[in-house]
């Protein structure tokens, strides 16, 4: 078994990566009201859904950079966080994993719904507008950005720091709780808790979060077409 003992991963650039992400979001933010107010007003007014797709874009990218940074750019994303291809074997199982994590997740949201409720994509905001800016940005940042931020962040910078200190057997679950939290919906805790503790076990397995990024980004993609299909049959409406 190819650990994912994390080398390389130290308290300070994990914090150095937060702190550069909150400051980097927050002048995104800022930078993006200015213009909103001062720029173009009217279309900020009549487009708020695509501003909204610009805010969240803008901020995995600004994680992205901040990863970057931290971590000593590409070079540090695969050495440090392990965004590595390892094998075609390793993807397969990863894929096979997913899939594992879906059903299961699927059951386990189902006997916890009168407990937290009616579960629902986190990819239903699709439906918010049709607009090209609006698809064309969210559509890739949620399929691909997203996923590879996340991966870096929770399998990569956090499972690594966490994987010098305690058991695999600890990280994973810990791990995948928070990742599962960090999504603030409650009603697809099940399912994201079942995925992050999938997803870890892929990057203790292999060593790789290219792997794990193949089951979100795949994750994802497949929560999307569903959502686009489900709107244009008139199903989200």
């Amino acid at each position: 078994m190819r650990t994912g003992s994390g080398a390389g991963v130290s308290g300070w650039r994990l914090l150095l990566a937060l702190v550069s992400w909150a400051a980097l979001s927050g002048l995104l933010v800022l930078a993006v009201v200015l213009v909103a107010r001062v720029v173009a007003p009217e279309w900020a007014a009549q487009h708020r859904a695509d501003l909204s797709a610009i805010l969240i874009a803008g901020a995995y990218v600004a994680l992205l950079t901040a990863l970057l940074v931290s971590f000593g750019g590409p070079a540090g994303l695969r050495d440090r966080l392990g965004f590595r291809y390892t094998s075609l074997a390793d993807l397969a199982i990863a894929l096979a994993v997913w899939f594992a994590a879906l059903i299961a997740g699927g059951v386990a949201e189902g006997a916890l719904a009168p407990l937290l409720g009616r579960p629902e994509s986190n990819a239903a905001g699709l439906g918010r507008s049709f607009d090209p800016l609006f698809v064309g940005l969210v559509v890739p940042t949620v399929c691909l950005l997203a996923p590879a931020c996340e991966e870096l962040l929770f399998r990569g910078a956090l499972y690594g720091w966490l994987r010098r200190r305690v058991p695999a057997l600890v990280v994973m679950p810990v791990t995948a709780a928070l990742f599962a939290a960090a999504h603030l919906l409650p009603p697809l805790i099940p399912l994201l808790f079942l995925f992050g503790l999938g997803a870890a076990w892929i990057r203790e397995r292999t060593g790789s979060t290219l792997n794990s990024f193949a089951m979100h980004a795949t994750q994802n993609t497949v929560a999307v077409a569903v959502t686009y299909v489900l709107l244009s049959h008139g199903g989200g409406r």
